[in-house]
């Protein structure tokens, strides 16, 4: 009977992993915020047919290639926050992602665009601040320590 119950504990999680899909969209050069002068992290966001589309740009900003590791499948982690700091959203809620090592390389210079859509039916019109934060391991194969780089907040105006 225990031998059962592990086997069907080890089938949901291998079912259950991999329904997110936040893999990147584009591979361009571009602009951004400078954070760290060898990364770029801008997030913009645009509201469009009850959704706020938010755009995560991520750029190599060295002229040797690099790469960055994420501990699982979840890339980024995105917060809505209304004026008195309670969480209206949150991306990874209910949501289960891959447990393996992704490994991304950038090129020198080049851009990769990650983009996610939040659906506003359950949310008011206001003032908000939305909370990004790519989540990684390691740069270059070292632990990254300098959370503010990859990480930024925008107000955001929901209609």
């Amino acid at each position: 009977m225990r031998m059962l119950g592990w086997f069907i504990t080890l089938l949901f999680a291998l079912t259950a992993c991999g329904t997110a899909a936040n893999a990147p969209l584009e591979t361009n050069e571009g602009d951004g915020n400078v954070s760290d002068s060898k990364w770029l992290f801008d997030v913009e966001t645009e509201q469009t047919n009850g959704e706020l589309l938010v755009t995560l740009t991520v750029t190599n900003n060295q002229e040797k290639a690099s790469s960055i590791d994420f501990s699982s499948g979840q890339k980024y982690e995105l917060v809505l926050l209304n004026e008195e700091g309670a969480i209206e959203y949150r991306y990874s809620e209910g949501m289960m992602f891959t447990m393996a090592l992704i490994h991304e390389t950038f090129e020198p210079s080049e851009s990769k665009v990650y983009e996610e859509r939040i659906p506003l039916d359950s949310i008011s019109a206001g003032s908000y601040i939305l909370d990004a934060q790519l989540v990684l391991a390691a740069v270059d194969g070292s632990e990254w320590k300098d959370a503010d780089t990859f990480h930024k907040q925008v107000k955001v105006e929901i209609k």
